[in-house]
């Protein structure tokens, strides 16, 4: 169902949070002491609002960086905008800012403000519309289907009898530490695995070429769904062309690709899963266009690591991307993700429920956006 009526912006708002008191996932990346976040909070000229989120898991203080983008570069060319779809405003934003981003040395980061603020356009659109996404969308799409991700080695059986439990059957385990211990941890992985589930792993781009495609194929044996990143995203072409004919494991990639064409020509050279974050790049809109134009045999499994906003956002990408789409869903504690908009990511059957008001998301409170204030309110103290 296309939108159809013309909105005008009239305030863009940064809101950078942070939460304590959570757990880190255990990535060779480097571990999250706290939850940092940046939601964006739109208003047209009539007072209807929408919520979105932009990536700003690291570096530590990310969220503070980009919120004072929107603020000092992004804000002022938006307001006044008029638009009927919400990807018109990335157009514009990027005819306008992406020689000034191209010059700072910081496109990657427009493109992250562009999803965040795209997925705000959209949560707008739809309020403004009284409809909820899965009345946009159709019937079809009121549930999505999800899978466990970043479980650490201690919590490896409680996790999986948690959330087998919820009727999760993918488990996403986090490699890239030690090729030794790497290999010891997926041994005991299978091991413990629910009847009927599969393991996949993700090393997040630790791996050179040539331990790549050792590494995968010493856990051939372990029948994984995929292994996403296990070389930087950029690689050449021809080297994630190698691995995936290298390997019987289904590749998965995503979370660093950034525009259609890259994620398609992943595809024609082998990868089978393609993973966008919609607070990272493109938005709804981008994910949404990719899922459009998959090649034969190929998924999409959205990306997600953040707060409750923009995880309803990448749930409700995967319901509309057809029921092979599962979305991923952190199982380390993050009061970001259960706190800030209230309990509305229980999952059942392994799927969650979509919120059926108006809108794509679920606002976050004023009591949650106060608690979690980066930096802190000194006057709540």
């Amino acid at each position: 169902m296309p939108f159809t009526q013309s909105i005008t912006l009239s305030k863009i708002e940064p809101f950078p949070i942070r939460a304590s008191g959570g757990e880190s996932p255990n990535m060779a990346l480097g571990l999250m002491p706290t939850r940092s976040a940046l939601l964006v909070r739109v208003e047209d000229d009539q007072g209807c609002y929408g919520w979105g989120e932009v990536w700003a898991n690291f570096p530590p203080r990310a969220n503070l960086h980009k919120a004072h983008l929107i603020e000092d570069v992004i804000a002022p060319r938006l307001n006044g905008f008029a638009f009927v779809d919400p990807q018109e405003a990335g157009g514009f934003l990027r005819a306008r800012l992406a020689t000034y981003f191209l010059h700072v040395g910081q496109r990657k980061v427009f493109e992250h403000l562009l999803a965040g603020l795209d997925m705000a356009l959209w949560d707008l659109a739809l309020r403004s519309a009284g409809r909820s996404f899965a009345e946009h969308c159709g019937p079809a799409q009121e549930c999505a289907a999800t899978y466990a991700s970043s479980i650490n080695p201690p919590d490896l059986e409680a996790m999986f009898v948690r959330h087998a439990g919820w009727g999760q059957t993918a488990f996403k385990l986090k490699i890239g530490f030690d090729d030794a211990a790497d290999l010891a941890f997926v041994a005991k992985a299978a091991q413990a695995l629910p009847a009927g589930g599969r393991l996949m792993v993700d090393n997040n781009q630790t791996w050179g070429d040539a331990q790549a495609e050792a590494m995968l194929k010493s856990l051939q044996e372990y029948d994984l769904l995929f292994a996403e990143e296990p070389i930087p995203a950029d690689s050449e072409f021809a080297t994630w062309e190698h691995l995936a004919l290298a390997t019987t494991i289904p590749l998965a990639v995503g979370e660093n690709v950034y525009g259609i064409d890259r994620f398609l020509h992943m595809a024609n050279l082998g990868v089978r899963y393609l993973q966008p974050d919609v607070a990272k790049w493109g938005g709804v809109s981008g994910a949404l266009a990719l899922a459009q134009v998959l090649p034969p045999g190929v998924d999409l499994w959205p990306h997600f690591m953040g707060t409750s906003v923009g995880q309803i956002a990448a749930l409700s990408v995967a319901a509309a991307a057809g029921p092979k789409s599962v979305c991923e869903m952190d199982v380390n504690k993050n009061p970001l993700r259960t706190d800030l908009s209230g309990d509305v990511l229980s999952i059942h059957n392994g799927r969650v429920t979509l919120p059926a008001t108006p809108g794509l998301v679920v606002p976050p409170t004023t009591d949650a956006l106060s608690r979690f204030r980066d930096p802190p309110d000194p006057t709540l103290n």
